[in-house]
């Protein structure tokens, strides 16, 4: 009788043993499948955004409907994009923001579309912290950098990003030191360049050069007036004042021409047309060079993006996301230049959350955009799913 009963518990032992086994293993070869679809799934829909630049140009607008076309309806998903701005940046400023809006931060048409740049003003009394909503602050001639000075940090501290237009360093302002990593030094007045031009260290010149100059009636280049007459199929430029006269005429939409510099001759192309609106340059040249526009007394700890020579002085410096670069008398170079900084720091951004308390995967993708600048971007996508 013991013996029946010695066999019959191990007859239940294995019975519950298989069972649970059994639960066990299929759980984990459904999560596994779960796993493996939902990876399917996301490269598939990376593989269809390839096929078409409009979908991926859509998608830097906002738009994401070509992701919901082709995606299953029973996940959802998440996007970030690493390596290329929106189409629509959120600008903050605190002081002057007609000028900013105005005359600082026109669109820019490049690789096939458009990047726009909103503009707000607001009260940073008013607010506890800088809203996070905002991609960028400029801050033009802000003085209160002490007692502002910790919203500032926080700000960028959540990955924001701050470009200050001062024009004094001021050895006894601390903060606006230690905020952009600025060092007080002495020396003379000499042409700035890019230092280097290497992307892999600082995008800030390639999208200057991507990103070139809009022009309606007039073009200021190095702090001189070219005046602008064009048609649907070619412009006319003339240097304002120049005697004897100074013209480049009938030049057509991705022409190349020349123009004398600080130091040498420059090449531009006619990037575009768009009568009646704008024309738009471009330089050619990596080693485009700035009449100095600093005060010639400081330079950054941590990166200095233009620079004279001998690296003796700056007149735009970078401390990771806060920027910071000397006023400037108006002219198209130092736009563009506001225009890249702001760019170079606000190019990888989510377009998408995903909120979810399911087991997720991500995928991604490295996809280009051309010609106006080299453009690599990764869509990283994130899928889960509903049920």
């Amino acid at each position: 009788m013991k013996g029946f009963v010695y066999l019959l518990e191990i007859a239940v032992a294995s019975i519950l043993i298989t069972v649970v086994l059994g639960t066990f293993f299929a759980i984990r070869i459904k999560e596994s499948w779960q796993r493996s679809d939902l990876i399917a799934a996301g490269n598939n829909i990376l593989n269809y955004l390839k096929y078409n630049e409009s979908f991926l140009i859509n998608i830097l607008n906002g738009n994401l409907s070509d992701i919901d076309r082709v995606k299953s309806g029973n996940i959802k998903y998440g996007l970030e994009i690493v390596g290329s701005p929106k189409s629509m940046i959120r600008v903050g400023c605190v002081e002057r923001c007609g000028y900013v809006k105005n005359e600082l931060l026109s669109p820019v048409y490049v690789n096939n579309r458009w990047i726009n740049f909103s503009v707000q003003e607001f009260d940073i009394d008013e607010f506890e912290t800088i809203p996070f909503y905002f991609d960028a602050v400029i801050l033009l001639n802000f003085t209160d950098y002490s007692s502002q000075r910790q919203k500032i940090e926080d700000y960028l501290d959540d990955g924001g990003m701050v470009i200050g237009i001062n024009a004094t360093f001021n050895n006894n302002d601390p903060d606006f030191n230690e905020v952009f990593d600025l060092n007080g030094v002495v020396s003379a007045s000499s042409d700035l360049k890019f230092s280097p031009y290497d992307p892999s260290q600082d995008k800030i010149a390639k999208y200057f050069l991507g990103f070139g100059f809009d022009a309606s009636s007039s073009w200021w280049i190095w702090e001189n007036e070219w005046a602008v007459d064009y048609t649907p199929t070619y412009v006319n430029i003339s240097k304002v004042g120049a005697i004897p006269p100074e013209n480049r005429t009938f030049l057509n939409e991705g022409e190349v021409f020349d123009l004398p510099g600080p130091d040498s001759d420059y090449h531009f192309k006619v990037k575009r047309i768009s009568y009646p609106e704008r024309v738009e340059f471009q330089s050619l040249n990596t080693s485009f060079t700035f009449i100095d526009f600093s005060e010639n007394n400081v330079k950054g700890n941590n990166f200095n993006v233009l620079r004279d020579s001998g690296s003796n002085f700056a007149g735009l410096t970078t401390n990771n996301s806060a920027v910071w670069t000397s006023d400037f008398i108006y002219s198209d170079e130092y736009r563009t230049l506001v225009k890249a900084a702001i760019a170079s720091k606000t190019d990888d951004w989510v377009a998408k959350t995903l909120v979810t308390e399911k087991d997720t995967v991500t995928v991604s993708s490295f996809m280009s955009l051309c010609c106006d600048m080299p453009e690599l971007l990764e869509l990283k996508l994130s899928l889960a799913y509903i049920l």
